[in-house]
């Protein structure tokens, strides 16, 4: 029980530190508008499914490029709250930060579920916040990594899309930013047996999100597993890992970008030396910022200035 607390903690709070979260600082959030707990489903009322959007609020020449924000916390934890999205939306983009269900309420897939709806829902309303749908980047830190990375490469897999909300509207997205998320979760359980991850036990929470082993729910540990819908037609993908991770295998990630590679996709990997579970630092933010720039971001989406 203890281990299983410093899990939590852990996956919870690491990625916090971080992230400036304050409505009312004015170095961060000066001129952005925020739109808290919108429902992404029918008029759900429940808080995991529901989406915070950050808007800037000066005018700019084109509608803004998206990007997604899903918390990490082992699928158990974390919250919408704990975002990186004053800073994206002061660089002009929207930004989306989503709950979902976690896995004490709801196994697999019921969180890819939601975030797909999330998606399907942000582009049944870009008119509605002047958002371009069709440039929409993904980004998670550890639990939330494997589910961007799973929306990444399961485009039109029919048993991952869920009948939540929308379904006229695509779940695609057009690039992908994967901290340190797990990819294949069979391969996941059997690594962490090694002494040097016994400090967590990493691997109940992959069997909570199942709801048994990978050997029990052999299928759905497959349907789980982005590794295994990697195709040539899958957006670009930035993948950041901490090389001596000490909850998610590095070679999570190794492999993952290596077969991203072997299919054609565009993919840069960081590897950041040491063993930070998730590396969120001004460098590696440093480089998100770059690559969504280059991916998503409108060519002519300079800001005029000029308040709404």
């Amino acid at each position: 029980m203890l281990r299983n607390l410093i899990v939590i903690v852990t996956l919870g709070l690491v990625a916090l530190l971080p992230f400036v979260t304050k409505e009312n600082d004015a170095n961060v959030s000066a001129g952005i508008r925020i739109l808290r707990d919108l429902p992404y489903t029918e008029a759900s009322k429940d808080p995991e499914q529901q989406l915070d959007l950050y808007l800037p609020q000066i005018k700019y020449s084109s509608k803004l490029p998206l990007v997604v924000w899903i918390h990490g916390g082992g699928w158990k934890a974390g919250d919408k709250n704990d975002t990186p999205a004053f800073e994206m939306a002061n660089r002009g983009y929207a930004v989306a930060s989503l709950n979902y269900r976690l896995s004490q309420h709801a196994v697999f897939p019921a969180q890819i579920y939601d975030c797909k709806a999330a998606i399907r829902w942000l582009r049944a309303h870009g008119e509605d916040y002047n958002m371009n749908v069709s440039r929409i980047g993904v980004w998670g830190a550890s639990a939330g990594g494997h589910l961007a990375a799973l929306l990444g490469v399961s485009n039109g897999v029919s048993q991952l899309e869920g009948d939540l909300g929308n379904p006229k509207q695509s779940s695609s997205v057009q690039a992908v930013c994967d901290f340190c998320g797990p990819v294949d979760l069979p391969a996941f359980n059997q690594q962490v047996m090694a002494p040097m991850y016994r400090q967590f036990k990493a691997e109940d929470l992959v069997n909570e999100l199942l709801g048994g082993t990978p050997e029990q729910k052999k299928e759905l540990a497959v349907e789980a597993s982005p590794i295994n819908f990697i195709s040539k037609d899958d957006p670009p993908f930035m993948v950041v890992h901490s090389t001596e991770d000490p909850i998610v295998p590095f070679e999570q990630s190794d492999k993952f970008v290596q077969k991203l590679k072997e299919a054609g996709v565009s993919v840069t990997f960081i590897k950041v030396e040491g063993n930070n579970h998730m590396p969120l630092n001004n460098k590696t933010f440093a480089a998100v910022y770059d690559f969504f720039d280059e991916k998503i971001k409108a060519p002519d989406a300079a800001a005029q200035q000029e308040p709404e």
